[in-house]
């Protein structure tokens, strides 16, 4: 008899055992993804900031932005995304020399500072309804020195825009 107790005993554990179930519920829900393409940001240089003509050992010469392109100050078209504001950035004094042939010494060098634009530098552009704005670019030249090279002297400068 304690047999068979035993066989029954252990078949109800095994029962017992299959019997006992877990039930799991999930549930899920979708999100909504979004993204919206403007157009992209672009500056064209539309005319070069030029000093025109000095004679050794003349004075520093200022070139204004004015509001309008002229004869002398640089002016660059931007277009983008409409009604969208932009930063101007402009060279840094110091960044840009102009020299002539043979370039390399201070009397073949003339350096450009105090670069200045309209609308201003910074966070100051608003393209239009069109998505355009021109940006106007003034700039100062340092003196001439006495003996300095006669010729052309030229380089270039970098306006950088961003939304």
């Amino acid at each position: 008899m304690t047999k068979t107790m035993k066989l029954t005993v252990v078949g109800l554990l095994a029962l017992s055992a299959v019997v006992v179930t877990t039930k799991v519920y999930a549930i899920g829900t979708t999100g909504d993804v979004n993204a919206t393409v403007i157009a992209a940001l672009a500056i064209t240089n539309s005319s070069a900031l030029d000093f025109g003509e000095g004679i050794q050992g003349d004075v520093a010469k200022v070139v204004a932005p004015g509001a309008a392109e002229n004869a002398s100050n640089g002016s660059f078209a931007i277009t983008g995304e409409p009604n969208r504001a932009y930063t101007i950035t402009l060279p840094a004094d110091g960044a840009v020399v102009m020299a002539t042939a043979g370039g390399g010494v201070a009397n073949k060098e003339i350096a450009v500072d105090s670069f200045v634009s309209n609308p201003a530098a910074g966070a100051n552009g608003l393209l239009d309804a069109g998505g355009a704005q021109n940006v106007f670019v003034g700039a100062t030249r340092a003196a001439l020195l006495a003996n300095q090279v006669t010729g052309s002297y030229t380089t270039t400068y970098t306006v950088t825009v961003v939304y």
